[in-house]
């Protein structure tokens, strides 16, 4: 990103190098519910030296979790001449999600696109020559998840109300996705290995081995799916009288700990455990919540 002045306040975007981001289909209803267990989605991808912020937002069927650094954003946009008093707004590059049908280029050396419906930014030299580049308009793209940079310092989302200003869209680029994972590797590079692999060992192709290799992380898919429903089920105990004090996603555990200002909502909370087969212990207005996977 080239050194810009502006005299006016702007909205930017941000490329995933600024963001990390988790989308998850959970059966949760209210935002409130999904803010409480934000920050505990992301304990295991997260430099734990850095103060993160959480927003949250709801697409269909998935709430997507984003996590970010405000100072770390700061600093950038000010090493490029723009003043923070003078940035209205701040999106994620993943609400261009259903605009990149084509890639978009972001300079001589990267592009934005979207891949398995995650925004992210990749090297130019990954594309073929011939694949015609998408020129974005983001003055007919409208976006609604956004957040403000004074609200980022104190809330997990940004103020609701919409604020009319003059913008300007400045993609920044570095590729970072987290889906599950968080990784800088290479695409093309794993692609090769993986080619390079099945040259060496014909036999990986074929459907036996491939089973084999299945049956042999069913039981890592079996216990991560366990972890989803069990924080499925813990957010469905929350309501606006009570609150995720602690959410601990352990190996074979999830714990948590709800606390509340009512004796009626305890009472409440820990009928709704037992029936969803959450062992609990009660300590005064807190409940104690554990699943063992």
């Amino acid at each position: 990103m080239e050194n810009v002045s502006l005299k006016h306040s702007v909205e930017i975007i941000l490329t995933p190098e600024f963001y990390t981001f988790i989308r998850e289909e959970l059966d949760i209803r209210f935002t409130y519910q999904a803010k409480q267990i934000a920050q505990s989605l992301f304990d295991d991808y997260l430099d734990s030296s850095k103060e993160y912020q959480y927003y949250v937002s709801k697409h269909g069927e998935f709430w997507y979790f984003y996590a970010y650094d405000i100072k770390e954003i700061e600093d950038f946009i000010e090493s490029k001449g723009i003043e923070t008093h003078r940035v209205s707004k701040i999106y994620f590059a993943q609400e261009l999600n259903s605009e990149l049908t084509q890639a978009v280029k972001l300079s001589e050396k990267n592009i934005l696109t979207s891949i398995d419906d995650t925004v992210t930014v990749l090297p130019s030299h990954l594309i073929d020559t011939d694949v015609e580049l998408k020129t974005l308009d983001l003055s007919k793209i409208k976006l609604h998840a956004g957040v403000s940079m004074g609200a980022s310092h104190n809330s997990l989302v940004s103020l609701k109300e919409t604020i009319l200003l003059s913008s300007i869209f400045v993609i920044l680029g570095s590729i970072l996705i987290v889906e599950g994972t968080r990784t800088t590797a290479s695409i093309a590079k794993d692609n090769e290995q993986l080619l390079a692999l099945l040259d060496d060992n014909p036999s990986y192709s074929s459907t036996a081995i491939r089973e084999s290799i299945l049956e042999k992380y069913k039981p890592i898919n079996r216990v991560e799916k366990a972890k989803r429903q069990t924080i499925k089920n813990i957010s469905k105990l929350l309501s606006s009288k009570s609150e995720l004090s602690t959410l601990h996603i352990e190996k074979s555990k999830v714990l948590a700990e709800i606390t509340t200002l009512e004796s009626r909502i305890v009472n409440q909370i820990t009928k709704s455990a037992k029936e969803k087969h959450l062992k609990t212990t009660i300590a005064g207005k807190t409940i104690k919540v554990e699943k063992s996977l």
